[in-house]
């Protein structure tokens, strides 16, 4: 597998949204061969990271189910699946009456709060098991934005409450049958995932000896990770000294790097001295970017190049810019722009702000072929709009 895809020998139309096979399912290769048959720990794909149905498809055969952050996103995990394998969810947004529903999708559901637990418990399909997300109150990640463990957190039942509870006997929550947390976001570090674990073990020991799944969440980029060793320890861990099943969540660590946004430069002039290349993308197609006001990679920048340019994007967002960039040779209409490591949380984020296209989505097959696999239309933006039929309204 090549580690650049070479866009400019291939026909694309432009913008586009491009994941690579290969790298995804060598990635879960990766989990297979170093966790899971070690540990036998089981391995979900989130959808919330990315959620292109024709790449789930392939991961399906290779993973042991889907996690989901909603109904919709439940629906499109039992629509790839079928009947086989397993579908997990967590939310702070459950609706009652969605409950009855997702119930008869997922087979774990992990109740955000005691009182989501309590409100909705009755409601639940008898062959789905009930469980807790569990918020271990452990600081790992600076940014709050993405802290699910931040003060005041939305996110799970405090581990004190919990700790209370069991203090005072299991008999509040006899019937939870698993445990869910997430306490990281892009870490290549496992042993904020092994320090989680023993603080759970030392909080609530009663409360995880009547469990029968646990959940570990996500939010680490194990394929940066120099190796998995304190995983398998986790992983170890928990199934020897509590007989649970084990879940791992990684979203991100599996397609970040499959990704890429393919642009191309549709003008050039310019602005108080500084050169500025348009783009037909925008930040609207990468969201991240303008959340985390990060500059992404390209594939044609060179360190030492003598041609600068602001890359913008294609709104009249003022703020629709990508960063400077330097360039061996001179952008013209029509160069080529390639986005590196777009794969998580870029078409889920994807929006139409000024009638601006989505990409259109391709695979690049294991057999190195081009595939269009979506493109989006003015069908599909009018009828955002509130439009009834094409072009009518």
């Amino acid at each position: 597998m090549n580690n650049t895809i070479m866009f400019a020998d291939l026909e694309i139309e432009t913008p586009a949204f491009v994941y690579e096979e290969d790298r995804i399912l060598s990635s879960i290769q990766r989990l297979l061969s170093q966790v899971k048959t070690s540990t036998g720990c089981k391995i979900l794909f989130p959808l919330k990271s990315f959620s292109i149905a024709t790449a789930l498809q392939l991961m399906s055969h290779q993973i042991d189910g889907f996690s989901a952050s909603s109904l919709f996103e439940a629906k499109l995990a039992r629509d790839i699946l079928g009947d086989e394998k397993t579908v997990h969810i967590t939310t702070p947004g459950l609706r009652y009456d969605e409950i009855g529903e997702i119930s008869e999708l997922c087979d774990y559901i992990s109740f955000n709060s005691l009182s989501q637990w309590e409100r909705c418990r009755n409601n639940v399909s008898d062959k789905t098991s009930c469980g807790l997300r569990i918020n271990p109150q452990l600081l790992f990640v600076k940014d709050d934005r993405y802290n699910p463990c931040r003060k005041y957190s939305k996110l799970g039942v405090p581990i004190t409450t919990l700790s209370d509870i069991s203090n005072n006997g299991v008999k509040d929550v006899k019937d939870i049958k698993g445990l869910h947390f997430h306490t990281n976001c892009e870490s290549k570090d496992f042993d904020h995932l092994f320090t989680t674990v023993k603080h759970i073990d030392v909080q609530i020991p009663e409360i995880l000896r009547q469990v029968k799944w646990l959940n570990l969440g996500g939010g680490y980029l194990f394929d940066d990770a120099r190796d998995l060793d304190k995983l398998t320890e986790t992983v170890t861990f928990l199934r020897e000294k509590y007989d649970a099943e084990v879940f791992f969540e990684p979203g991100k660590g599996i397609v970040g790097k499959a990704g890429y946004i393919v642009s191309s430069v549709v003008d050039v002039f310019e602005s108080d001295g500084q050169n500025i290349a348009i783009l037909d993308t925008t930040v609207n197609h990468m969201p991240e970017v303008f959340e985390y006001q990060h500059q992404p990679r390209i594939s044609q920048e060179s360190e030492k190049g003598k041609y600068e340019y602001i890359l913008a994007g294609a709104t009249c967002l003022a703020g629709d810019l990508f960063g400077e960039y330097t360039f061996d040779e001179p952008l013209e209409i029509g160069s080529q722009i390639v986005f590196e490591e777009m794969g998580a949380y870029t078409m889920v984020k994807a929006h139409m702000f000024n009638g601006v296209n989505l990409p259109a989505v391709y695979a690049y097959t294991k057999d190195g072929e081009l595939e269009l696999k979506k493109q989006f239309s003015y069908e599909e933006y009018v009828l955002r709009c509130g439009a009834n039929e094409y072009a009518t309204v």
